[in-house]
């Protein structure tokens, strides 16, 4: 078995979501025992040194077990030393589990195996930065810049480090090398932060990065909402209005694109515009106190009291700590 692409590629998607997750794992054996993995570990205790077998367990339990992908990923890399792929997963599975001084010494082990391999000194940098062991990370950096293959990823490194430096300057100046000559294969994280970064100092560039981000998966909307807050702050209601409406067509459930939306026409005065994007958000997203409060406000100003009330009182039942719609509810109902 050789070094997949496809297979870190993965890994790595999924580690992007566990930063943003992270479930309470059940007790191992329950995990172990449940019907997606029982085969495999039934497999395992008759033939305990096949190394495949803990790998393809592992690259099942990563998504939602990564700590005890881990494990398994760790067992067959002992098994099988050189084969990339065993060293590579464990490297993943510690980095979700902010395990970065393991993260490190397993993608070390995995460039042992395949040592011209630019995604690998990528992650292993990206171990290094996690460790704040900055000039570690920049060197590999350095280095990498210097291969065609590794040179956009070596200036996502490095615009990382200056952000952790807090040198915003310098880490748009990174980032825009690295989107710059990786264009349409830019990755999309890394588009959307300069764009983010450009937008925070009302740069007009920021436009332009965020159509990129939207242009490489046009079923993700976030980009386009982004270019609405940023059109918005930068007190351009027209183009704002343009984006949350392309938001919307790109995905009709985007709730903040609604309220967005509603939060112009209530600053306009346009009650019943601004009533039905809160409706709409109110659908969208049946829990959110913000959408049932300003559609309270809009019911308030239309003379309905009785609709008025009634949101208010959900917007408090969604979001205990909301004194604005508090004090609407106790205004209203004297």
């Amino acid at each position: 078995m050789k070094y997949l692409p496809l297979l870190l590629f993965t890994l790595c998607l999924a580690c992007q979501q566990q930063s943003a997750r992270r479930p309470t794992t059940p007790a191992a054996d329950t995990v172990l025992e449940s019907t997606m993995i029982k085969p495999l570990t039934d497999s395992i205790r008759q033939f305990p040194d096949q190394a495949g077998l803990y790998f393809r367990r592992a690259l099942l339990l990563f998504n939602t077990d990564p700590a005890l992908a881990l494990h398994d990923f760790e067992k067959a890399a002992n098994l099988q030393p050189t084969i990339t792929d065993h060293w590579a997963g464990a490297g993943e599975s510690a980095l979700v589990t902010e395990q970065y001084d393991k993260a490190a010494q397993f993608f070390e082990k995995a460039l042992h195996t395949a040592p011209a391999n630019t995604y690998l000194q990528y992650r292993l940098a990206m171990s290094w930065i996690e460790r704040k062991a900055y000039d570690r990370a920049d060197s590999l950096a350095t280095v990498m810049a210097q291969q065609p293959q590794g040179y956009a990823q070596a200036f996502y490194l490095k615009a990382r480090i200056a952000e952790d430096h807090k040198d915003t300057l310098q880490a748009i100046s990174h980032l825009k090398a690295a989107v710059d000559k990786a264009g349409p294969q830019s990755e999309y994280e890394a588009v959307m932060e300069l764009a983010d970064l450009l937008a925070a100092r009302q740069d007009a560039a920021a436009a332009r990065y965020y159509e990129m981000a939207y242009s490489q998966d046009p079923a993700n909307a976030e980009p386009l909402y982004a270019m609405g807050q940023y059109f918005e702050a930068a007190g351009k209601p027209k183009e704002a209005t343009v984006a949350y409406k392309r938001c919307i067509e790109a995905d009709p459930g985007y709730a903040d694109a609604y309220i967005a939306l509603g939060k112009m026409s209530v600053n306009g005065k346009q009650w019943k515009a601004a009533l039905g994007d809160f409706t709409l958000a109110a659908k969208a997203r049946p829990t959110d106190a913000t959408a049932y409060y300003y559609r309270g406000l809009c019911y308030e100003q239309l003379g309905n009291k009785d609709a008025a009330q009634s949101d208010y009182a959900k917007a408090v039942t969604f979001r205990k700590d909301y004194p604005e719609a508090k004090a609407a509810l106790e205004r209203i109902t004297k």
